[in-house]
């Protein structure tokens, strides 16, 4: 089986895997309406909440919870391979440990854009007639380009975990930092000028405040270059950190 062939295999498992727990993929569409809209219900006590201000918020959250799932999608893979005691064949296979990553994250990438789609589809029509669909394509291809970088620290994280043994030590520790560092559910200039910095190096903000822009008509293509530059840098990154962390494991074993 050529190198495509298994990629599709491996997609194929993974979907079939996602459509087993249909309550999650329904969480994905309702879940940023509800929490922008109870944050939307408790400024309106202190300010004027506008239809621009809620889908602001919508997509930060939106971007915000896909984002958390793309970053702990490879850690939890692999997490669960050596638990179940799978990792140790799939190391000594001759199919390459980065095509199953690539085929579990582009799964993901592909749900996640789709309960994107579903959630926004109608907000966007009711808010800007036609047109919305049109900037809601916009904002989808940069939502896809976003979550490219996503994978890179996904990557990244995933050696960590190997090598400290415990998933869930150290995603409870990483997923409220970079929570807080996303700056997409907040206005980042209240923030210290040296935080403000570290969300901009990250591309949850940028793909954020992109989407916002596109939504609004006022797309940044700057921004765009921006997500692909990221994009890159991030991948180079977790690629070279996880090619390390596996020729350790296929030299001394796991």
């Amino acid at each position: 089986m050529g190198k495509i062939g298994v990629l599709l295999a491996v997609m194929a498992n993974e979907l079939k895997i996602i459509s087993r727990e249909p309550g999650g993929l329904a969480l994905l569409v309702i879940l940023p309406y509800f929490i922008a809209g109870s944050m939307a219900f408790i400024a309106s006590f202190f300010v004027k909440v506008t239809s621009s201000v809620f889908i602001r918020q919508f997509i930060g959250f939106e971007v915000l919870m896909l984002s958390m799932i793309m970053v702990q999608t490879g850690s939890r893979f692999l997490w669960e391979e050596r638990r179940g005691g799978r990792l140790e064949f799939l190391l000594a296979s001759p199919t390459s440990m980065y095509l199953i990553l690539l085929g579990t994250s582009l799964v993901m990438i592909i749900v996640n854009i789709g309960a994107f789609t579903i959630a926004s589809l109608p907000l966007f029509y009711m808010e800007y007639g036609l047109i919305g669909a049109l900037r809601l394509a916009l904002a989808l291809l940069t939502l896809f380009i976003g979550l490219f970088p996503l994978y890179g620290i996904g990557l990244l994280i995933a050696g960590l975990v190997m090598r400290l043994n415990d998933a869930d030590a150290v995603n409870n520790v990483i997923t409220p930092i970079l929570t807080i560092l996303s700056g997409t559910t907040y206005p980042v200039y209240v923030l210290p000028w040296w935080v403000r910095g570290l969300v901009y190096a990250l591309p949850m903000y940028i793909t954020f405040y992109s989407m916002y822009l596109e939504s609004i008509g006022q797309a940044s293509y700057m921004l765009i270059i921006y997500l692909i530059t990221a994009t890159i840098i991030y991948l180079l990154f977790g690629m070279t950190s996880y090619a390390k962390l596996e020729r350790g494991f296929r030299n001394r074993g796991i």
